[in-house]
């Protein structure tokens, strides 16, 4: 499969993106203390259907949901079950979108009101920020490996660590295709980006540690070994002729992030 995505593939990866935008939206709306982590994955996996697309995480590699909730210490892979949100959970949506036979894959990560926790919020203001200065790292003949030594100079710049086992990856044509973007690296080593990949960009970030584990009943969900708190975000991105697009970045990011993206000059 082509690393560089044609004219066709890229107008049909948009409007999956589209629709992932549209179905993040209702998944915040939706979210509320007292329903369930399946309740919310069944909310999703409508919600993706009444665009005429597909969830689909839904039994990709034998996974038992539609979308990936992950809670609290749960890094990645959540797996949506009879646990009912509380107030104050961090709650990170792992969406893919199939449209056309064409993908979006992005997560992102919110705090259930009502919210006062600074420690969970500190972790969420790392990771966006790394997902950021990544992403302005984008552009022809830039290094994988400088993409990963941002993420993770961010990650220590905050006080944490990133998983090294687990990374982003290119996206459009199927879920998962080549390369994988690792959340650290040395800056200049690695693959040179060109116009026209499809990049997913997703810091992992964890607190203390960088060890995990695969909870075995499920086989899946991945959780911090010392059971402190993890984050995860992640945009899907096109390599344009002069830098990159945003193809995952949705308004509301503006006001949640506006320090973080003022900071950056991301918006410029």
């Amino acid at each position: 499969m082509s690393l560089i995505k044609t004219n066709d593939d890229i107008t049909k990866i948009k409007a999956a993106c589209t629709i992932w935008k549209n179905v993040r939206s209702a998944i915040l709306s939706f979210v509320k203390p007292g329903i369930t982590t399946k309740e919310l994955d069944e909310f999703a996996a409508n919600e993706i259907k009444s665009y005429n697309a597909i969830p689909t995480f839904y039994h990709l590699y034998d996974f038992p949901g539609n979308i990936c909730i992950s809670v609290n210490n749960q890094l990645i892979h959540g797996v949506p079950n009879n646990y009912v949100i509380q107030p104050n959970d961090m709650i990170t949506c792992d969406v893919g979108v199939t449209y056309l036979d064409h993908v979006c894959d992005a997560a992102f990560t919110f705090i259930v009101d009502p919210s006062n926790d600074s420690k969970k919020q500190h972790i969420l203001n790392a990771t966006y920020d790394a997902l950021i200065r990544a992403i302005k790292e984008i552009k022809p003949s830039a290094y994988l490996g400088t993409i990963g030594a941002t993420i993770e100079a961010t990650a220590n710049e905050y006080g944490y660590e990133v998983i090294k086992d687990y990374g982003g990856h290119g996206c459009g044509n199927a879920p998962h295709e080549d390369p994988i973007v690792l959340d650290y690296g040395t800056p200049n080593t690695g693959m040179q980006l060109q116009p026209n990949m499809v990049l997913c960009i997703e810091p992992m970030l964890m607190d203390g540690t960088d060890k995990y584990k695969v909870n075995p009943t499920n086989n899946w969900t991945v959780t911090a070994k010392n059971k402190k708190l993890t984050c995860h975000y992640e945009h899907m991105v096109l390599v344009t002729n002069t830098g990159c697009e945003v193809l995952t970045f949705c308004e509301d990011e503006k006001q949640q992030f506006a320090e973080i993206l003022a900071k950056n000059n991301f918006l410029q």
